[in-house]
């Protein structure tokens, strides 16, 4: 009874801990959203965010783990699954905002817990359980709610499609992260595949760069208010972010932490209801129903995977 309650609460823990990843996730959506608006290319915004977070997380990395654990870590691998994973989605995810909105972007998102799920049955061989099928199922529909209550009704398009593809990156990569670093804690996890993704980042920029598509651009003409914007895209949306959805994906898996990617769409409707949006009980209604699919794919005595 005992070893039940513990377990109870460290599930309960676990959903807390992706739920602060999904709102720090969030934060970063809004803040480009005003980047882009202002004139910003989305390609220099990634790699100004990708210096921002490396800058930040490698000297973490270092005064906790220790510079043996750099050193020693499998930097190959790591360039690779970041560049490839969250580098390159990283831009699909933004061009895809940039043909749409942020509420748009997260809906489609919506779809990373069947991604993360297929993922997992594919390359781990295992079958999913019953409850986290109906869980997944009512959450997409929880999302289908959202996209009635859009502005402007999801259509196929380019936009879409960018962010689709992204999602299976992400999946990929998450999983990736924390299962072929087994030798790294989170916090290391978190830093070789940031550095990855700022190496591809960086290989994109320069092309750009010398290609004349940054003209005009530059981070030193920022207002104070769009580089803090900047700093939370990059420190917030991404490096927290991160962090927080590793620790989780460690605790119940990629498929169950993946399911709180659906309430992403909520987390910015409030967040841009703060700052003067409009509220939309469609979108609320929506959340409710995804949260509702969070919890039925949790309630298996057994776990999401047998």
């Amino acid at each position: 009874m005992q070893n039940q309650s513990s377990g109870h609460q460290s599930l309960i823990k676990s959903n807390l801990i992706c739920m602060l990843s999904m709102m720090f996730f969030s934060s970063g959506f809004v803040a480009v959203e005003y980047l882009l608006n202002a004139g910003w290319h989305p390609v220099y915004l990634n790699f100004l965010r990708h210096i921002i977070v490396v800058s930040f997380v490698i000297p973490v990395w270092i005064y906790f783990d220790g510079i043996k654990a750099l050193l020693g870590a499998n930097w190959l691998w790591g360039i690779f699954v970041g560049g490839i994973g969250f580098g390159v989605g990283s831009i699909l995810l933004l061009y895809g905002q940039v043909f749409s909105d942020p509420v748009t972007v997260t809906i489609i998102s919506g779809a990373f817990p069947a991604v993360s799920g297929l993922l997992e049955v594919i390359l781990d061989k295992r079958k999913l359980n019953k409850e986290f099928v109906i869980g997944v199922s009512i959450a997409v529909i929880g999302g289908m709610v959202v996209i009635a209550g859009a502005d402007n009704m999801v259509r196929v398009s380019w936009g879409a499609l960018f962010v689709l593809l992204a999602v299976i990156l992400f999946s990929w990569a998450s999983r990736a992260n924390v299962i072929d670093f087994p030798n790294l804690t989170t916090l290391g996890q978190t830093s070789i595949c940031m550095l990855g993704s700022c190496f591809a980042m960086s290989i994109m920029s320069f092309i750009m760069f010398f290609t004349g598509q940054f003209q005009n651009q530059s981070i030193f003409d920022m207002s104070k208010i769009e580089l803090g914007q900047l700093m939370i895209y990059g420190i917030l949306g991404m490096a927290v972010s991160q962090f927080f959805w590793l620790s989780g994906i460690k605790k119940i898996g990629l498929g169950l932490a993946s399911i709180h990617i659906n309430t992403v769409s909520f987390y910015v409707m409030i967040i841009m209801l703060s700052l003067g949006g409009v509220w939309n009980g469609l979108h609320f209604l929506g959340a409710l129903i995804v949260g509702a699919g969070i919890i039925i794919s949790q309630t298996s005595r057994k776990s999401f995977i047998n």
